[in-house]
């Protein structure tokens, strides 16, 4: 019997403001104001870059995948953050550029005596990050997994 698979379909809507500035729009959240980012042409500091959210999205995607691993093993996650750098250069084989390496520097803290358990859901995380797979970048991960400090 073959496995069962599901779709998932998103939408965002884009409207252009002015020169290289856009609003995307999701029905029921906040807009975001994107634009180019500031050592590009017309680029905008204050605006988030396509740049900027393709990385946030990847990280936030790590870190939704790493908490339901954690759930569904009764892990108590304490603190989460991350930081990510991306690398964009021209790719070799098809002289694009795009981005070719991808750094995410998550750190975890969970429950007392849960660390083992935690550091054995990075692969898990990893592999089951939809944002992440849909990249031809190298991606990453150098995890710190921690307890809390003894009091």
């Amino acid at each position: 019997m073959a496995p069962s698979s599901k779709t998932f379909i998103y939408g965002v809507s884009l409207q252009r403001e002015a020169d290289r500035h856009a609003r995307a729009d999701v029905d029921g959240k906040v807009s975001i104001e994107i634009g180019p980012p500031g050592d590009f042409p017309g680029g905008d500091d204050a605006r988030w870059s396509p740049e900027h959210l393709f990385l946030a999205s990847l990280s936030s995607c790590m870190m939704l995948s790493f908490l339901a691993h954690a759930d569904h093993s009764d892990i108590d996650v304490e603190e989460y953050t991350s930081a990510i750098e991306g690398t964009i250069r021209r790719r070799a084989d098809d002289h694009r550029y795009a981005f070719t390496a991808i750094q995410v520097r998550p750190r975890v803290i969970v429950g007392r005596g849960q660390g083992d358990l935690a550091r054995a859901l990075r692969a898990k995380a990893e592999r089951d990050c939809f944002i992440s797979a849909s990249t031809r970048a190298e991606v990453s991960v150098e995890w710190e997994i921690a307890e809390p400090a003894a009091v």
